[in-house]
């Protein structure tokens, strides 16, 4: 009984993660597309680190600190609702020593984070200016964009559409076929992720953990970009005759 219960279990893993390739000949394309629109949006992301002997001397001093970012905020006329706070870590810091543990205590370090939307851009040189020379802010980083993304997406979506159902008739008429229809669209970020139905090695897990996003992908910049880069892609598996 072990043992059936064993195959069928092996049987239905298979089944979940072989995906065949489908018995009909097929082409698959990808265009891509780029805009450059001006931002009107920056999220800064930062964080107030203090160090203190003692746990409640850091913890005062962190106050302290914060509140002189509050400050900051309120000088450049940018409201508090603007600000969220992430959650405050506390750390302990004891002398080393190899293969020596639990030493003598030297001191406590509280770290805060905080992440800043600000949609006034003519604010944002003069307060990253004094934001960077607060005591205690570090890791401070900016990620522009604009709150007209998804309007820009779907008008380059009908554009890429159009080339994409070209390309693949190119394609099809140079092995002397025609395009019968569209299997398959996809607004994918990777070609692997729409080309997953029919591979056996795709890996989803894998996958997410090699395209996940690193910091907000940009370092802080003191002045505003002319213009940042609006991306849209499609994949599309279109069956031949």
């Amino acid at each position: 009984m072990k043992f059936i219960v064993s195959a069928l279990s092996l049987v239905m893993s298979l089944a979940v993660t072989a995906n065949p390739v489908p018995d009909f000949p097929f082409v698959i394309v990808t265009e891509k597309l780029e805009r450059e629109v001006k931002p009107d949006v920056v999220k800064v992301r930062f964080s107030i680190l203090t160090y203190e002997q003692s746990s409640n001397r850091a913890m005062e001093q962190l106050t302290k600190f914060s509140a002189l970012m509050l400050e900051a905020l309120k000088k450049h006329g940018v409201p508090t609702s603007s600000l969220e706070s992430t959650q405050i870590d506390k750390s302990t810091k004891r002398a080393r020593k190899d293969g020596a543990y639990n030493l003598e205590v030297l001191g406590y370090e509280v770290q805060q984070g905080f992440n800043l939307r600000l949609t006034n851009l003519d604010k944002y040189p003069s307060l990253m200016n004094e934001l960077i020379r607060l005591d205690g802010v570090q890791n401070i980083d900016a990620f522009f964009e604009t709150s007209k993304e998804e309007e820009y997406k779907e008008k380059m979506i009908t554009e890429l559409s159009a080339k994409a159902r070209k390309k693949a008739n190119a394609l099809a008429q140079a092995q002397s076929r025609k395009v019968k229809s569209v299997y398959g669209i996809t607004t994918e970020e990777n070609f692997g992720q729409a080309y997953a139905i029919f591979s056996l090695e795709y890996n989803p897990q894998e996958y997410a953990l090699a395209m996940a996003p690193n910091s907000y992908g940009m370092d802080l910049v003191m002045a505003v970009p002319e213009y940042i880069k609006v991306g849209q892609r499609i994949t599309a598996i279109y069956e031949l005759n």
